[in-house]
């Protein structure tokens, strides 16, 4: 049987920029093997609540609006727009 842990980290970052860089600046690992250019999909996180910048086309076509409507994210594009909490998906 596998518990479930989860680690917390906060961080302070400037608005417009991306998840991605805030968490490479923060040392917080996510997966990304396009160079965040929004097209290999493996950036994905959950934006379990805070503002973030509306989906890119990119973000559309990768992700689809049913999970955009959950609040998956691609890293690499959404732009943070004030206080939030990410969840990194593996």
């Amino acid at each position: 049987m596998s518990n479930l842990v989860k680690f917390v980290k906060e961080v302070e970052s400037k608005k417009g920029k991306t998840i991605l860089s805030v968490a490479e600046e923060s040392k917080v690992k996510i997966k990304d093997s396009c160079g965040g250019k929004g097209k290999c999909g493996k950036c994905l996180v959950k934006v379990l609540e805070g503002k973030v910048s509306e989906p890119t086309k990119a973000e559309k076509k990768i992700i689809g609006d049913k999970k955009l409507e959950k609040g998956y994210r691609l890293a690499c594009e959404c732009q943070i727009d004030g206080d939030v909490s990410i969840e990194v998906v593996k």
